[in-house]
């Protein structure tokens, strides 16, 4: 009984270095338990060692934060899933189950995004 009641609410984060990137350096983290069923974890990245994302990296970087949300997901129990919004390209949101996401890269002094874990459905 207890299993199923765990696997409608939220009871663990990732830690920060698990939303680390190579290549960038985080400038802001910011957890918020908006509920037992939503965390939003926002996260801001900025170039290593230098001033400004070009368009081939920002390709390279959402596609590891597209993994990364996978590779999250796939750690959690199954009703409970991961998306990313990328707030620099309109709030454009990735799910997990869609294949075809695409952004128009562009460059960028910062990479903001938000994780959200949610409940999908309840047991």
């Amino acid at each position: 009984m207890e299993e199923s009641k765990m696997k409608n609410t939220i009871t663990r984060s990732f830690e920060l270095q698990d939303y680390r990137i190579e290549g960038t350096e985080l400038s802001g983290f910011w957890a918020d338990l908006t509920s037992k069923e939503e965390l939003i974890v926002e996260v801001n990245y900025i170039p290593e060692k230098k001033k400004i994302f070009n368009p081939a990296e920002i390709e390279k970087f959402v596609l590891r934060i597209r993994d990364k949300c996978g590779s999250f997901e796939a750690q959690l129990p199954e009703n409970i899933k991961c998306e990313v919004t990328f707030k620099n390209f309109g709030e454009k949101t990735y799910k997990t189950s869609q294949p075809d996401f695409e952004l128009e890269p562009r460059e960028l002094e910062e990479l903001q995004v938000a994780y959200r874990f949610y409940v999908e459905y309840y047991v």
